[in-house]
């Protein structure tokens, strides 16, 4: 909401600048020269600013959409896949990876021989 009023507000003071500035002036481009009001230049750079701006908006609501429809087909097939849950080990901190001992291969210490 705060944008929209944000934006009526900038169109007004713009609005109002280019009517305050309604003389002719003249367009040189190349060997093209036209006389041409103020206020239609203004007004013409203020809308081609915003399709520039919609254009841009739009592009990147399309790109959105590209990666939402992609995550969502991978997040179906990563369902419809078996999953192995084992963590690899090389993620896994040393200290927290079980040591797999053989109670056979230990000597029993407790008692003395004899």
């Amino acid at each position: 909401m705060i944008f929209l009023i944000f934006t009526l507000l900038v169109a007004l003071f713009v609005a109002i600048f280019a009517v305050q500035n309604a003389a002719p002036v003249a367009i040189n481009f190349f060997w093209y020269v036209a006389e041409v009001p103020l206020v239609l230049i203004i007004l013409g750079a203020a809308l081609a600013g915003a399709l520039i701006v919609f254009f841009m908006a739009i592009w990147r609501e399309f790109r959105l959409k590209g990666t939402v429809r992609a995550q969502a087909k991978a997040e179906i097939k990563a369902k419809s896949e078996p999953q192995d849950h084992a963590v690899p080990k090389d993620l896994v901190p040393k200290d927290m990876v079980p040591t797999e001992t053989n109670p056979a291969d230990k000597e029993d210490t407790a008692l003395p021989p004899g």
